[in-house]
């Protein structure tokens, strides 16, 4: 069938005109190669079926993927891989920070400050350039969901009864408001943020830094992006205070041992693995 007048099914039911060149650029995110993708696309064609679902599609995808570079099929569920950060223990916030940090902010998580009128439960404070920013995290478990005009209007509005607090010094003076989210914004939000000089950083916005670009341009994956780890070894990396595959990369196995617990057989196999999605064909 040619995928040209091919219609799919979308995760929230919708019907629509698929589009070739949205998988296509999933897969250049992970930074494989023209070639492969074009492979791949020839590959999987002869599979599409009228109204199948998205998902399938993807799915397809990622087996093709596995088969010739599992380090791009790894990075491709980084989406997956990032929903599953929280029942392994570990906190979006401090995710949020540790992408902040590699970006040259000097980020934290001061969890409460106080603004004029209440307290405040503040996700993420960074510094950089000699300003200060309040940064909302908002993570979902569902990646389909939103972030709506709801959340952004209450983000401001704690920002807001921070500066006025700063002005009597109840907590440091904030020159910017953040909103980050590993799902999508909806318009609206994106029209009061945007209205409001916010920076709205979510799965796919801006275009220019993106939340995945953000993660793909410095190999800031999380390890539960390797899918090979068990729910007790994830609980032990987390234990650990071990969030990012490139936090192990180059340790050694008894290192590792020591600080997690995890069996040095298990480790030789999982440290190949943290390398080589890190550094790609270059591992």
């Amino acid at each position: 069938m040619s995928s040209k007048k091919l219609l799919v099914t979308k995760a929230n039911g919708q019907i629509v005109t698929f589009s070739e060149a949205k998988v296509a650029n999933s897969m250049r995110r992970t930074g494989v190669d023209k070639k492969t993708i074009e492979e791949i696309l020839r590959t999987i064609r002869p599979k599409f079926k009228s109204k199948m679902h998205t998902k399938e599609i993807y799915r397809l995808v990622n087996q093709e993927l596995e088969k010739r570079k599992p380090w791009a099929a790894a990075r491709f569920t980084l989406r997956e891989a990032i929903v599953k950060m929280g029942p392994a223990g570990y906190n979006f916030e401090k995710y949020v920070a540790a992408i902040l940090d590699a970006y040259g902010y000097k980020a934290e998580t001061p969890e409460e400050l106080q603004g004029a009128c209440i307290t405040h439960e503040v996700d993420v404070m960074a510094e950089k350039d000699g300003r200060t920013i309040f940064i909302e995290a908002k993570f979902r478990h569902d990646f389909r969901a939103t972030i709506g005009i709801k959340d952004t209007m209450s983000t401001w509005t704690r920002f807001l009864d921070l500066v006025d607090g700063s002005k009597v010094d109840l907590c440091p003076h904030f020159d910017e408001a953040w909103l980050v989210t590993n799902a999508r914004f909806t318009d609206q939000s994106l029209k009061f943020g945007h209205c409001k000089n916010m920076m709205m950083i979510g799965w796919n916005h801006p275009k220019e830094r993106s939340f995945a670009n953000m993660v793909d341009l410095d190999s800031l994956y999380p390890i539960t992006i390797i899918g090979q780890l068990t729910k007790v070894e994830l609980e032990k990396f987390a234990q650990a205070d071990l969030m990012l595959c490139r936090e192990i990369e180059g340790s050694t196995a008894e290192s590792l041992h020591e600080k997690t617990g995890i069996t040095i057989k298990r480790l030789d196999v999982i440290l190949p693995l943290c390398e080589q999605v890190i550094k790609g064909d270059d591992a």
